[in-house]
């Protein structure tokens, strides 16, 4: 059941009639439910500052249990509780805002409820000053929140200082920031320059989506008995209540908001009671400099203003005891007599602190937290890690040690099967180096198959798994992803296992056959064609014989539909840029035959269009 009690207002008409203005003219949920009684388990993480490994860490440990491995939702009716403090200083702290959207319709679902507060970080992120701090804002976070204009344009001036062939390799693969040192230093330079353009749009892109659901959120809740807020309310502002100051908070946010979008319709002077104020719930630090023997009496008081036995906080980092400490305890923590506990024990790799939480249990706290290395000593497994994503798995090939090599699956090009290990991370891979290219009449090479996977990247489509350069025991050739539980198209007929969702799958069957034809892929050679299982995703994986130098059809390749995204990109296709990056891998003749197969099946696709109507045609 959830409530919200009545504040009361203690401010001039002006200011009055200023938030009224503001609550009309910006909406901004006004009435968010901020109290619930009757929960039976809370859990309570505190100050993650991007680190999304750790928050996963902790949400799929066994004492916690609120994510499977698969990062959906199994809390049941539990509340989860993020005390602000998401963003800045780590890099991933978007991923974490995704993460707790999709969870909160998850729990909403299952009974139970996701609270994301509000805390002083998110608060600079909305207002924009967090871009004053120096390494507030890392790179990766300032591109991954920027509109999408802006990054663009200044992409284009970076990859303007390239070198030649890495020019052609970024137009064509798109940057990385994750993995590209340089590329990050760049958006480093224009975050200490305060370039104005790129502070605009890193603002406003960051509000666009994120902010306007977060100034939506909750400053303080109360769960039962218990407060959660990031830093922590003062006597003083206990008086107010917890819906007048979350209404209070949500409107002078909103009001920083409006003035940054439209300057002109918020030109007069604005004083806020609460953003920027060093006493109010997200900056406060009260709670954990008061001497407990004297201080005890006004946290009493307090409580009772609010009608709690305890508050949770974050914010208020603390060093532990000798330095470092594996576990975090109860009396780390817990403070006057078990009603105020201090939760922020520097989960984030930027504080090399503890994955923590506070788990509320039908009346009882339970403190948990320790170090993945406890965790593995004790027999738990953390969950597996995210899967690599193109331009990580790239880096991955290039780097990982080579740990194991048996045989691959035969055929003609003889591939090797090799182990790959990174850390702790182990993945098998193919390794091909047969290199027969054009003229010789068996032609067979890798660097075709490295050409499909750099085309197949400026189309935008995802069928062909990475690929990348390296030299094996002094054998030069390509190291591809090796795409587990995967069966082909063939041996899926024969087993009759369909997937659930046919038409996502025909779908992409129909754009690989557009992408074979304009390969000169033979499409009668299914095998070939692996499909990864439960998730149904098509790959092709050997393009070693494609790109011969013939503008006909390609054999078996019947094409009746094609997406709409991959239609777009055939159209806007510039001969010179593939013909300037793929000349890497591919001949002359090869190349000028692509160019004008390209041209070929956009008139044909033009045709059908016409003929058979859009949306016979596109998807």
């Amino acid at each position: 059941m959830s409530t919200c009690r009545k504040g009361r207002w203690g401010w001039g008409p002006f200011f009055l009639l200023l938030v009224l203005v503001c609550l009309v003219r910006l909406s901004p949920a006004a009435d968010n439910p901020c109290e619930w009684s009757g929960v039976d388990r809370v859990v309570a993480v505190a100050d993650l500052h991007g680190d999304y490994d750790k928050f996963i860490f902790i949400l799929a440990h066994p004492q916690v249990g609120l994510v499977d491995a698969d990062l959906h939702w199994i809390g049941g009716k539990t509340h989860l509780v993020q005390l602000g403090d998401v963003l800045d200083r780590g890099t991933r702290g978007k991923e974490i805002l995704d993460l707790m959207m999709r969870l909160g319709k998850e729990a909403e679902a299952a009974g139970g409820m996701v609270h994301q507060l509000l805390g002083n970080h998110e608060e600079m992120n909305i207002t924009g000053i967090a871009l004053d701090y120096p390494d507030y804002v890392p790179p990766q976070q300032f591109v991954a929140f920027m509109r999408e204009d802006v990054r663009r344009d200044k992409d284009a001036e970076y990859i303007k200082t390239l070198p030649p062939e890495e020019r052609k390799r970024a137009e064509m693969e798109g940057l990385d920031i994750r993995v590209d040192e340089n590329y990050s230093s760049y958006w480093r330079k224009i975050i200490v320059a305060k370039d104005p353009q790129a502070v605009r749009a890193y603002v406003l892109g960051f509000n666009d989506v994120y902010g306007d659901w977060l100034v939506k959120q909750n400053t303080a809740i109360k769960i039962n008995d218990v407060i959660y807020v990031h830093g922590g309310i003062s006597e003083a502002l206990s008086k107010w209540g917890i819906r007048e100051i979350n209404q209070v908070m949500r409107t002078e946010l909103g009001f920083f908001q409006g003035r940054m979008r439209s300057p002109q319709d918020f030109g007069k002077p604005f004083h806020p009671r609460l953003v920027y104020d060093p006493d109010s719930p997200l900056w406060f630090r009260g709670l954990a400099t008061k001497n407990e023997a004297s201080a005890e009496a006004g946290i009493d008081r307090t409580l009772a203003n609010l009608g709690a036995r305890a508050m949770v906080v974050g914010h208020n980092y603390f060093a532990f005891p000798g330095g470092a400490s594996p576990v975090v305890t109860k009396a780390m923590v817990a403070k006057f007599h078990d009603k105020i506990w201090i939760m922020d024990t520097g989960i984030s790799g930027s504080y090399h602190g503890i994955p923590s939480a506070l788990i509320y249990d039908h009346g009882e706290f339970e403190v948990w937290g320790e170090t993945e290395e406890v965790a593995k000593r004790s027999g738990i497994k953390p969950p597996p890690p995210k899967p690599l994503g193109p331009k990580e798995m790239e880096t991955f090939l290039r780097t990982a040690a080579v740990v194991g090599r048996g045989p691959g699956p035969g055929g003609r090009t003889d591939a090797w099967r090799l182990s790959l290990q990174s850390e702790e991370t182990v993945l098998p891979a193919l390794f091909r180096y047969i290199d027969r290219r054009r003229p010789d009449p068996l032609a067979d090479s890798y660097r075709y198959d490295l050409a499909a996977y750099a085309l197949s990247k400026y189309l935008g489509l995802t069928n062909v798994p990475p690929i990348v350069e390296r030299t094996v025991e002094d054998v030069p050739g390509a190291l591809q992803a090796f795409i587990a539980d995967a069966r082909s198209i063939p041996d899926l007929r024969e087993r009759k296992i369909m997937p659930e969702n046919s038409e996502a799958f025909d779908r992409a069957l129909a754009d690989l056959v557009v992408f074979q034809a304009l390969v000169f892929d033979d499409c009668r050679n299914e095998k070939d064609t692996l499909v990864s299982v439960p998730d149904f995703r098509v790959y092709r994986v050997d393009f070693s014989e494609a790109f011969a130098p013939d503008t006909g059809e390609a054999p078996g390749c019947s094409i009746h539909r094609c997406s709409r995204l991959l239609y777009r990109r055939l159209l806007a296709w510039e001969d010179a840029t593939v013909a300037g990056y793929l000349g890497r891998y591919l001949s002359e003749p090869e190349v000028r035959a692509l160019n004008t197969r390209r041209s070929l099946l956009v008139r044909r696709i033009g045709m059908m269009i016409k003929s058979l109507g859009e949306s016979n045609v596109l998807f």
